[in-house]
This record gives structure tokens, C-alpha cells and sequence, in this order.
């Protein structure tokens, strides 16, 4: 709490300090609520038997104060507050200094040379995104706000990411850590966008009294490409990004990882190779073309963070590589891409998405043999929502997900491993704005 409290208080500081030739001190605010059902069907092991429904639900708040100077300057604070099931933090960043209720909270410059962001928010590489058009922007396969897929070897809710795999082509791995961002007037349809995040931290704490620690990425620069516009009667979005951050105190490391080995073994518990964590290195594209009420389009990612799911400083995904979720990998990239299509009609939309990804994972030996393996997932899904009016929709779907892992299997025996899996969920989904 007292990491969020400086952070604020030092947006206020500067907020406060601004000009005062303006008119009256204005405030908005707005929020959402997200619940959804799940019915499940997936692989499970013996002796832990798994629920065939499940519940996610979300509520966001925002409010921001703004006022705008004689000159037509612009400043402001937003601030966001979340409230959400454990089903709703699986596209979280892992990355602390802050409560889990903020969501973000930043101070914002507006000019006519562009706008400046300082404080918790998404890089910009991640801002500038765009990806394949989808029906529910909560139960998307690309990045999904709700996930009700969960680990068969695990009691109780544990998110199913085999070797840390999660299925995304968003440029996360800044997440909400503090830092700076510009973005450029939109000439053209073109915007630039650039950011730096000196530590991963969403408190000030740690910004000014900076340790070095093994393996954590520090001084991570963002920039982000964002074309919008129209082609004779064809609406078009692109956008290109890329990430670079630095380890700041490399070590050797080894990580575990289960395959099925060479011969009769079966799965069997292995340690790879030594290597040094890499500095962070990621990026990707997307497209969005659209005609009347018909959107298509796709979107790709490659970063070396093992898994693809991001960064943390700490807790289950290891800053220095105790596990390989979230470990940086030298040599080895996660590449992720997906592609959609939806049809919007009256109150009516309908669509269908499509997700691959493959891991590479660290060599290892297997007797005198060295192995290079690979995790792969893909998934598919299909939706059709209804909107009453502006601020309430409804949302049923369908998702199929098939993961293939160097384990080969889904097995609770004498070396546990569960990489390789089948499933099947169905959902319905109810949403308010206001």
C-alpha cells in the first residue's frame, strides 16, 4: 500500500503544480461488470476429479480529473480499480509494488505535439496493438480475461499454462510497471509511440532505491508503430511493436523439465543444460481490415520470455529462472500468432478465432543425447453476442484447446506431468457498462 500511496501522491504533486490558467477542474468516471459461466469438459487424472462448470467475474471502476488551460493544454489523473474472481487474473501481470485492486492510475499531458503518460500503465508496444476482431473481448482466446481451464495435477483453481504456455500476441512483458510513455499526434493515420520503464515495479519505492537482482529485466524501452485509415471502402488498422529490456545481474542457471524419454522410461524428470537468461527481446504485428459490418484479421508475437505470458518480479513465475515460466531464454522464442473473423449485424455479431503457439524449450540430455523439444497449443472458438443497448450485452461461445507437450501425456504417477491435454468449454457471458 505505501508503494501505491507515493506513486499517487507524486501524480498528484505534478498534477497540482501545472498551470492554473484553465477553466474549471472537471471530473468523469465510468466502469464494467463482467460475469460468466463456464461448462467444462477436459482431461483429468485419477484421484482428482475436476468440476464441469465454472464462474468468472470482474468489476472495473474508473474515474479520471482533467482541466484544460487557455492554450488548449490538456492534464489530467485517471485512475482504475478492479475487483475479480481468481478465474479473472489470469491475463494479470505478475508484477508488484502496488494492491491488486489498482489496476492503473497515471498523470497525463496533452499537447498539440502529442500526450505524455506517466505512472501504471501498458507499454507502447502493447498500446499501439491491434489483433483479430473478436465477440467478447472478455472470453477471447487471444489474451483472455476469463480463463476457467484449469491444471488437472493441481486441487483447486490453478490456470492450465503447461511449461508456462500461454496464449497471447500481445506485447505484455512491461505489463502495468511504472513508467513513461509518449505518444504522437496521429498524422495521417500514423501514431508513434515510445516508452521506458526503468524497473519492473508498480511502486516509486523501487525506482529510487535501485538493487540490482539476479536475472530481473530493468531499463526497458518500448516503441510501437499504429496506422488506422481507409482504403477505397475498406476501414484499416496495422500496427508493428518492439520490446528491449537488460538483465541487470546475469547468473547460470537450470531449469527442470519433464519429456517422454528415449527408450521404455516414459516421462521422465530431466535438468537442461546451464545458460544465462537472456536480456529481453519481443515483438510483433497485426492487421485489422474491415468492410460495412465484416471484420478480419490477425496478429502475431515472438519473445523469448518462456511461455509468452510475461515478466514478473517475484511469486510462482521466477524472476531468476527457478521455474521456466517467465524465464528469459537465450537462443529459444515462444512465437504465437492468431487470426479471426466477425460479422456485426443490427444488435447482432457473430465470429469465430483461431490461436497457435510453440515453445521452445531449453536443450537438455537424455543419456548422451541432446534434445531441443517444443510445447504447442492451438485452440479455436466460435461466439455469437447480443447487445441490448450501449451499456448491457450477452455473449455465448464455444472453445476448443489441444496442447501437445515433450511429456506426451496427462498423468498423476511416480513423475507428474500434465502438458498435454484436450478441452472443450462452453460459456455464457452478461456484461454492464456505465
Amino acid at each position: 500500500m505505501i508503494r501505491y500511496n507515493t506513486s499517487l501522491a507524486a501524480l498528484a504533486v505534478v498534477a497540482l503544480s501545472l498551470p492554473s490558467a484553465a477553466s474549471d477542474w472537471s471530473f468523469d468516471w465510468g466502469g464494467q461488470a463482467n460475469l460468466t459461466g463456464f461448462g467444462i469438459d477436459q482431461d483429468e487424472v485419477a484421484g482428482n476429479d475436476l468440476e464441469d462448470f465454472g464462474f468468472a467475474a470482474e468489476g472495473k471502476t474508473w474515474g479520471r480529473v482533467r482541466a484544460v488551460t487557455e492554450s488548449g493544454i490538456e492534464y489530467g489523473v485517471r485512475g482504475q480499480l478492479r475487483f475479480q474472481s481468481r478465474e479473472h487474473e489470469f491475463s494479470n501481470d505478475l508484477i508488484g509494488g502496488a494492491p491488486d485492486v489498482v489496476d492503473e492510475a497515471w498523470f497525463y499531458l496533452q499537447t498539440a505535439f502529442g500526450r505524455l503518460t506517466v505512472g501504471l500503465e501498458d507499454g507502447a508496444a502493447d498500446g499501439a496493438g491491434i489483433y483479430s476482431p473478436t465477440v467478447s473481448d472478455i472470453n477471447r482466446l487471444d489474451d483472455a480475461r476469463a480463463f476457467a481451464l484449469r491444471n488437472p495435477l493441481v486441487t483447486g483453481y490453478d490456470p492450465y499454462t503447461p511449461n508456462g504456455a500461454h496464449v497471447r500476441t500481445d506485447l505484455s512483458a512491461s505489463g502495468d510497471a511504472f513508467k513513461a510513455i509518449y505518444y504522437s499526434p496521429r498524422l495521417i493515420g500514423v501514431q508513434l509511440s515510445a516508452s521506458y520503464t526503468p524497473e519492473l515495479s508498480r511502486g516509486l519505492n523501487d525506482l529510487f532505491n535501485r538493487n540490482d537482482e539476479i536475472d530481473r529485466q530493468g531499463d526497458i524501452w518500448e516503441v510501437g508503430l499504429n496506422y488506422q485509415g481507409a482504403l477505397s471502402a475498406f476501414d484499416v488498422g496495422v500496427y508493428a511493436g518492439y520490446v528491449k529490456g537488460y538483465n541487470e545481474a546475469a547468473s547460470t542457471r537450470t531449469v527442470g523439465i519433464v519429456a517422454d524419454a528415449i527408450g521404455p522410461a516414459g516421462a521422465t524428470a530431466f535438468t537442461s543444460l546451464p545458460f544465462t537468461p537472456d536480456d529481453l527481446e519481443e515483438w510483433g504485428a497485426g492487421a485489422q481490415l474491415a468492410f460495412e459490418g465484416l471484420k478480419v484479421g490477425g496478429s502475431f508475437k515472438v519473445t523469448n520470455v518462456a511461455g509468452g505470458a510475461g515478466l514478473a518480479d517475484g511469486g510462482a513465475v521466477s524472476v531468476g529462472c527457478a521455474v521456466l515460466a517467465g524465464c528469459v531464454l537465450p537462443g529459444k522464442n515462444t512465437t504465437t500468432w492468431g487470426a479471426g473473423a466477425s460479422y456485426e449485424t443490427g444488435p447482432w455479431r457473430v465470429g469465430a478465432e483461431y490461436v497457435n503457439l510453440e515453445q521452445e524449450l531449453p536443450d537438455f540430455l537424455d543419456g548422451a543425447v541432446r534434445r531441443s523439444l517444443t510445447q504447442d497449443a492451438e485452440a479455436w472458438s466460435g461466439a455469437v453476442g447480443y447487445e441490448f443497448d450501449g451499456n448491457a450485452r450477452i455473449v455465448a461461445g464455444y472453445q476448443q484447446y489441444n496442447y501437445q507437450g515433450p511429456g506426451g501425456s496427462c498423468l498423476a504417477g511416480a513423475t507428474p506431468v500434465c502438458d498435454t491435454l484436450d478441452a472443450g468449454l462452453g460459456y455464457i457471458q452478461t456484461s454492464i457498462s456505465f
